[in-house]
Order: structure tokens, then C-alpha cells, then sequence
């Protein structure tokens, strides 16, 4: 059996997803998916499983039991608690863990354990019985072999029943009728909280210069402003004289991605729910204009792809 550990919002909920049915999918094993709810205010943070409004499948199963690896997995979680103990001990987001993440890779699939914060640490099923995974496995190398079953499997339902609302089927329409809808998200909220300096890469220069950007590129272009807080938003961009519409009406992460998917270019934020937005589009040659880093501190990170246009940020 394979089980991984779900943390974070939808974005990171996705990947963990993304990783764990592709390892199933490639050693047809069973996947269950572990929904840490007494992580909601401690660390690492987790807010609420969000994954039923996708296409998952139905052979993905989940539990909601906080002592359950410790309880069936005492070899993986005592391995696990180890890691996460010593990286946050010297800062988990002020160092490039990856290197020795690697490293660590083989003797902890050796005993059913893959762990991977940051960057893409291959993972070895091995002949433990059971597998836990846990980490961020943000990047698409992670499941590149079932890209396509994965990418199926995650996107949003579109009902509303889970936040796909009339209104939000408007904004698909106008989406649908732009000459060249693209996407701008602008992750705001715990973005712009002090202890958060790690990640304050996209800034209004930022996005002003991907605006730019776009209009010297695409012409026909119109905005399409997706944010954890508009009116921040209205008040900082700089559109560059492209038209722009504001989502209104989504009343959800999973459809507010059902929206972004429908756009031809993607301005992104360094957020995985960002990132997911352009991927789930599958759209081909697909414009997607990124940061030139990460984080503001330097760590590397695995999200990015060859022939993404890359904006300076320093």
C-alpha cells in the first residue's frame, strides 16, 4: 500500500495527489491518501482537504486519522519526524534542502519512506510493505509517465455544488469569447505577512513588466485577474492599457482553476496553485510568463519549465 500525507491548500493537495497515484499507477498498488486534520493551525500548515471537487479517482482513498502513521508506520514516521525536525531546526525555508534530501532518498526508500520538500528527488518503491510519502513533490517529473491520467483526474468538477456557480459560468463565457484571454493570478493574503519574506517575489514591478510583456507580444490580449484579494489588485496593477476582467462569482479554489484553465496565456504568481492553472490548460505552445525565481531568498525550485518567459524580480 501507498500512503502519502496531505499538507497545504488545494495547489499542494494536487501535487502530493499527483505523486502518489502516479507511483500506484506505475507499481498497481492501492493509494490512500492521509488527511492531517490536526495540522490546520500548527506546522506544516494544512487548511481543509479540497480534492473532492476534482475528477479524482474513485481508487484513491482517504482516512482522517491524525495518529495513523505513527500508529501503522512507526518505522516511516520515526524516519519522517527525524527530517522534519532537523530541517527546522536550521530553517526550512531559508536553505536549499534538496541536495541532502537526495541523499538521504535511498536509505529512506529503502525502509518505505520518500521525503521531499523542495526540488524533484526521484523516489524507489523498494520491498517495504508500505510506502508513505510526504513532502511538497512539486514538479511535473514527479508523474510525468501519467501526465495524462493525472491530468484528467484533477480537473475541477463544474458544478455548484462545489463553487462553480452561474456566475462563474459567465465569467467562462467571457473567457471563452476573448480573441486572447490570458490569465494573471496574483497570490496575496499570507504572501505579504513579515514572516513570509521568502516569498515576496512578485511584486506590482513584476507584474507591470509581465503586462508589458504581453502587450508587445500578444496584441489581442485581455486580462483575466484571478486573486485572494481584488481590491488589492485594482489598486496596484499596472495593465499596461490591456483590457481586464476580475473573477467574480467562483466561490472556490477548484473553480477558480476551472476558470484559469480556460485561458490561452498564463502571467504566474510563485504559487502551486498558479502553476497548476497553466498545466491543467494542456493548452499547446502555450504562452506562460513567470518570475525569474522562486523565492526571494534563491532556493531553487523544480516548477519551472524550458520555454517559460522568465521576468527579472531582483
Amino acid at each position: 500500500m501507498i500512503y502519502a500525507e496531505l499538507s497545504g491548500g488545494l495547489g499542494n493537495q494536487m501535487f502530493v495527489y499527483a505523486f502518489a497515484r502516479a507511483m500506484g499507477l506505475c507499481c498497481q498498488e492501492p493509494v490512500t491518501l492521509i488527511d492531517r486534520q490536526d495540522w490546520k493551525t500548527g506546522s506544516p500548515a494544512h487548511t481543509a482537504l479540497a480534492l473532492q471537487a476534482l475528477h479524482i479517482s474513485s481508487e484513491v482513498q482517504f482516512i482522517t486519522d491524525a495518529g495513523f502513521v505513527k500508529q501503522h508506520l512507526p518505522v516511516q514516521n520515526a524516519a519522517k519526524a527525524l527530517m522534519i525536525r532537523h530541517e527546522q531546526r536550521v530553517g526550512l525555508m531559508d536553505r536549499d534542502w534538496h541536495p541532502f534530501e537526495a541523499r538521504m532518498a535511498p536509505m529512506l526508500n529503502a525502509i518505505g519512506l520518500h521525503f521531499a520538500t523542495e526540488g524533484f528527488t526521484p523516489a524507489k518503491r523498494g520491498h517495504a510493505k508500505n510506502f508513505l510519502a510526504w513532502g511538497y513533490f512539486q514538479g511535473a517529473d514527479y508523474f510525468k509517465d501519467q501526465a495524462e491520467t493525472i491530468r484528467a483526474e484533477l480537473l475541477p468538477i463544474e458544478n455548484p455544488e462545489h463553487g462553480f456557480t452561474a456566475a462563474a459560468a459567465a465569467f467562462a463565457r467571457e473567457i471563452e469569447a476573448s480573441p486572447f484571454p490570458v490569465c494573471l493570478h496574483w497570490r496575496c493574503g499570507d504572501y505579504l505577512l513579515p514572516q513570509n519574506a521568502a516569498l515576496q517575489v512578485c511584486t506590482p514591478e513584476y507584474y507591470a513588466a509581465a503586462c508589458r510583456t504581453v502587450c508587445q507580444s500578444l496584441p489581442q490580449a485581455e486580462l483575466f485577474v484571478f486573486s485572494d484579494d481584488p481590491a488589492y489588485v485594482r489598486q496596484h496593477l499596472d495593465a499596461a492599457g490591456l483590457p481586464v476582467h476580475y473573477s467574480t462569482g467562483a466561490k472556490s479554489a477548484a473553480a477558480d482553476l476551472a476558470l484559469m484553465r480556460r485561458c490561452r496565456a498564463f502571467v504566474l504568481s510563485n504559487s502551486t496553485f498558479s502553476w497548476w492553472g497553466q498545466w491543467l490548460a494542456g493548452v499547446p505552445g502555450r504562452c506562460v510568463i513567470a518570475p525569474d525565481r522562486w523565492y526571494a531568498n534563491g532556493k531553487k525550485t523544480a516548477l519551472y519549465d524550458h520555454d517559460w518567459t522568465l521576468i527579472p524580480t531582483r
